[in-house]
């Protein structure tokens, strides 16, 4: 049985009573196995919906609506059956590399075509049964987001520990021949896939174009804990440069080819290497926005399109920011100094807790910001934190809450943003 979380006010659901409690049974008799199959199942002009009432008492529904309609239902999750764990073992896995202590959900291992499909997660494709490969193309389950990172078959068995992993290029030639297309991701582990075996890779992923719609380049990432793990560099500011060599061939390369780019590399590198971020023409409509690629173009222009205020009612501002993170921000703050009344600057955040190397604000953890503001000298009566280091229910990855950090803190202003408006909100409003 699926819980219903909530019920769309004025929708069908609702008037037929439906409530947030209740249990969606079926669809025209079938069970409904993730939100893919209800979409298809709700999309009909006519079907029949069971559902449980919270009482135990079963309802039926002979539904007749317009395909546009929404029915109106929504849930807490959109996999019903059960989510599909990676089978993979692979050399730079980031879960594998968790301190011990992390809640049990940080630790699952996802490798599910259906968050592929509707959240934009990238996905294997080497513990994919026959029949879940049928289903994405009966049902046209495109564009799909699938980590490949390296095309040479014995390498790619090695990296991933997994023997089914060898047989990637023939998985995709396979989906591209029944009209799937997909977004690419490489993570790079220097000595291993980067070099001539990039070459190799990228040479490959173009033979499947078009159906190849973006190829991301990202650097591996390492915490401290790297117990018992295989050995891997991280990238340094030489490594990064020479790959951005790599990666600008080719990005000709394929321009000539095709009329437009499609392959793309992480800002880290560029950060890495000291080297100027691509402008907002070079990433198109941003295909990877969420691995890191071109974030900070995107977070520039957001800025731009910004009305700033002429002056603010004096108050000193400090923004929690990763590493990383500082490199992007710093030119919006220097921006926003030049408003009179505000003295905001940064805060970066070393990360401790998963280890130096990891630079990004997304995996800053509730203690390490808390150590930061505590040994803060002059502590600022703002501060704004990015709201992604939490989850939905506003806890940060070692369990410390929203609520715990404020507690701690009660003399301060503690803000979470979503973005640079609600940034903007907070320094002209408070």
């Amino acid at each position: 049985m699926i819980r219903i979380s909530a019920v769309e006010p004025g929708s069908i659901a609702d008037e037929l009573e439906i409530k947030p409690g209740d249990y969606l049974l079926s669809i025209d008799g079938k069970k409904i196995r993730d939100y893919i199959d209800y979409q298809y199942g709700v999309a009909a002009d006519f079907f029949v919906l069971m559902v449980q009432k919270a009482d135990g008492e079963v309802w039926e529904f002979e539904i007749e609506k317009d395909a546009d309609e929404n029915l109106g239902l929504l849930f807490d999750n959109i996999i019903f059956d059960g989510l599909k764990l990676c089978k993979n073992n692979c050399i730079f896995c980031f879960v594998k590399q968790q301190p011990r202590g992390m809640r049990s959900t940080l630790l699952l291992k996802d490798d599910d075509y259906r968050f592929s499909f509707l959240q934009g997660s990238f996905i294997t494709l080497s513990n994919l049964k026959e029949e879940e490969f049928e289903r994405i193309v009966e049902l046209k389950l495109s564009p799909l987001y699938i980590s490949v990172h390296t095309t040479n078959p014995v390498l790619r068995v090695e990296m991933m520990k997994n023997p089914r992993a060898g047989r990637i290029m023939a998985q995709l030639k396979y989906l591209a021949e029944q009209g799937i297309a997909y977004h690419t991701q490489l993570v790079l582990c220097p000595g291993y896939n980067d070099g001539p075996e990039l070459d190799r890779t990228i040479s490959d992923l173009l033979s499947l174009y078009p159906h190849v719609l973006s190829i991301g380049v990202v650097p591996v990432g390492l915490t401290r804990h790297r117990f018992n793990l295989t050995e891997i560099e991280s990238y340094t500011h030489l490594s990064a440069k020479k790959t951005l060599e790599q990666v600008r061939e080719w990005q000709r390369k394929i321009e000539n080819l095709y009329g437009r780019n499609f392959l793309y590399a992480a800002d880290e590198f560029y950060f890495l290497a000291n080297e100027s971020i691509p402008q907002l023409e070079d990433y198109h409509d941003f295909p990877q926005l969420e691995n890191g690629i071109g974030l900070t173009r995107f977070l520039w222009e957001e800025f731009s399109g910004l009305f700033l205020p002429e002056r603010v009612r004096a108050k000193t501002v400090g923004v929690i920011t990763g590493i990383l993170g500082n490199e992007a921000l710093s030119p919006v703050v220097s921006k926003l100094q030049e408003i009179p009344g505000l003295e905001i600057n940064t805060i970066p955040v070393e990360n401790y807790y998963f280890g130096s190397s990891v630079t990004v604000t997304g995996l800053l953890t509730g203690q390490d910001i808390r150590e930061k503001i505590k040994d803060l000298r002059d502590k600022p009566e703002y501060i704004i934190i990015p709201d992604i280091v939490l989850n939905s229910e506003g806890v940060f990855l070692d369990d410390l809450s929203s609520e715990d950090l404020k507690n701690e803190f009660p003399e301060l202003k503690i803000y979470f943003v979503a973005n640079l408006q609600e940034m903007l909100e907070v320094l002209c409003n408070g």
